[in-house]
């Protein structure tokens, strides 16, 4: 007679109905497992997921000419033709040089148009000509400008500017601040050429 080793019960017996409650369980707890969708990456604004990268570049180039690159830790690509990234760094290019460099904890970029937007706590724009920290940047290719909705502070030198719905160019030379505006400017921090007098 031959000997098989069967899992037993408290009375020495293999039950089938131990295998079977087994095999449902098992059964029921993958179901479950797959097809259950994570809540992080669907919000009722954005869409659907559709796709995960990590350590993500993207780059926006016309007739050959880089405009801006984008590098982030994670993009999300939505069904609604948005880019969702975490931790981005971006540079703005104006005549093949580099004039800003934004950081910021997440953004948007619009895969149609090239635009984006970056936010933060705050987000940080840094040129030759100063630094300005917002909570929300967006960038419009097309006009080739910055926007930044809510309040706004800007340092150039010693200089420092407030003010809220601001536009600029990418280099700070040209800001338009429309509410709650004040600032301290030093003559010496709004020369174009400090050599010359």
């Amino acid at each position: 007679m031959e000997r098989r080793n069967v899992p037993l019960r408290g009375d020495g017996r293999f039950s089938n109905i131990d295998a079977v409650i087994l095999l449902f369980l098992s059964v029921f707890l993958f179901v479950v497992g797959c097809g259950r969708e994570d809540d992080r990456i669907t919000t009722a604004a954005s869409g659907k997921v559709t796709q995960e990268i990590n350590t993500f570049t993207a780059q926006n180039t016309e007739a050959g000419e880089q405009k801006w690159t984008l590098v982030a830790d994670i993009a999300r690509y939505l069904e609604s033709g948005q880019i969702l990234v975490e931790k981005p760094k971006v540079t703005i290019f104006q005549e093949g040089q580099e004039t800003m460099t934004i950081t910021g904890e997440s953004g948007t970029i619009e895969q149609n148009r090239e635009d984006f937007k970056i936010l933060g706590n705050p987000v940080k724009g840094v040129s030759q000509k100063g630094t300005l920290y917002t909570n929300e940047l967006n960038w419009k290719d097309e006009s080739e400008k910055l926007y930044a909705p809510g309040e706004v502070k800007i340092i150039r030198g010693d200089s420092v500017m407030f003010g809220k719905e601001m536009e600029a160019d990418p280099t700070l030379e040209i800001v338009t601040l429309k509410n709650d505006v004040h600032f301290t400017i030093y003559p010496k921090d709004e020369k174009d050429d400090e050599t010359k007098d």
